[in-house]
């Protein structure tokens, strides 16, 4: 059980130190909310009022 738990916490260490060296731009915090709310809002006119 131990081996299984160091295995996956280097495998997750790499996939996040992985991620710290994308230099690919991301998508900002900004537009995930306003894409979100799009849909939000969207959906909202779409469906009837109860």
């Amino acid at each position: 059980m131990v081996a299984k738990a160091n295995s996956y916490d280097a495998w997750f260490c790499a996939q996040v130190q992985a991620a710290l060296e994308d230099a690919r731009s991301g998508t900002s915090q900004v537009q995930v909310m306003q894409a979100a709310q799009a849909l939000i809002d969207a959906k909202r006119q779409v469906e009837p009022k109860s």
